[in-house]
């Protein structure tokens, strides 16, 4: 095995963080599974005004710092990449410059949408044919072996467009807006696996955890029945009881509107069921650092 590398995504809801060995079938994996997370909503807002406002700015600067500490005490080396709320706002260099000037040796790498769906795709299909779906903060990726697309339709973006709980009157807004915006260029085949937090999220939610535990996610059929039902659920508790779950302290706000993205694709594609994974973007990620030769 080889050391292990820091891997940072600095996302559109939150940042996370994990440190990452090579086994020896060359795939980067996560020790123990434990991938750190602290939600920032740096793309909140974004749609309305083009930029990333200042606390979400700060809250991510001060995230990645901890990180990065982290990473020197643990003597490991730190790379991060940015998704979709850095690569479309018209300020994202006041972040790179502060990103740069608190952690100066963590090179960041500004992923373009078809980039973070095929890091995805690599990190989650384990080399094997397939469709990943992506489901993030501020974006949404679906790739196959013959094609990878990215729309700007994640779930902090979908709350900016709708933030209440009717859930017949949020599809209605949600399924349209995604109809104006989303062309999928091809068909896609089984086997369908899902990453980013919502799908996760919702899976643990179907597996009846109390705490999260990403191993589990390989046992779930997620079919748009169980999907639909599990919204249906959530929706009549209310934001206010959404937010007393533990798996939902972070996501109680926005899980509806994630949960009716990853609907509406799965009606697109004829998805019949999906299997969530915890493995994805940071896996993938690690894996072309070291093809490329960075590590």
């Amino acid at each position: 095995m080889s050391a292990p590398l820091a891997i940072l995504d600095i996302g559109s809801n939150s940042v996370r963080f994990a440190f990452l060995t090579r086994g020896d079938d060359g795939a980067f994996f996560v020790p123990g599974g434990r991938k750190d997370i602290c939600t920032t909503r740096l793309g909140k807002g974004l749609d309305k005004t083009g930029r990333l406002s200042p606390v979400p700015m700060a809250d991510t600067v001060a995230a990645c710092r901890r990180f990065c500490d982290k990473a020197e005490a643990a003597g490991s080396p730190v790379f991060a990449y940015a998704t979709s709320a850095v690569r479309d706002a018209l300020n994202r260099q006041e972040l790179l410059g502060a990103l740069k000037d608190v952690c100066p040796d963590m090179p960041v790498f500004l992923l373009t949408g078809e980039e973070e769906g095929r890091l995805a795709y690599a990190g989650a299909m384990s080399g094997q044919a397939g469709t990943l779906l992506d489901i993030g903060g501020g974006s949404a990726q679906a790739v196959t072996p013959h094609w990878a697309v990215s729309f700007p339709t994640g779930c902090v973006r979908a709350q900016d467009l709708c933030s209440e709980d009717a859930l017949p009157r949020m599809r209605d807004v949600i399924y349209t807006w995604l109809n104006d915006r989303v062309t999928l260029p091809g068909p896609a085949s089984a086997p369908f696996v899902g990453v980013g937090g919502t799908i996760t999220t919702l899976g643990a939610l179907l597996l009846q955890q109390s705490r999260y535990d990403g191993s589990q996610l390989s046992t779930l059929r997620l079919t748009p029945e169980l999907l639909n039902a599990l919204l249906i659920r959530l929706s009549a508790l209310g934001d206010e009881r959404r937010f007393q779950m533990p798996l939902l302290v972070r996501r109680h706000d926005v899980i509806l509107q994630g949960g009716l993205i990853l609907s509406w694709f799965m009606e697109a594609l004829h998805i019949k069921s999906l299997t969530p994974t915890d493995r994805g973007g940071m896996e993938g990620f690690a894996g072309w650092l070291y093809e490329k030769g960075i590590v």
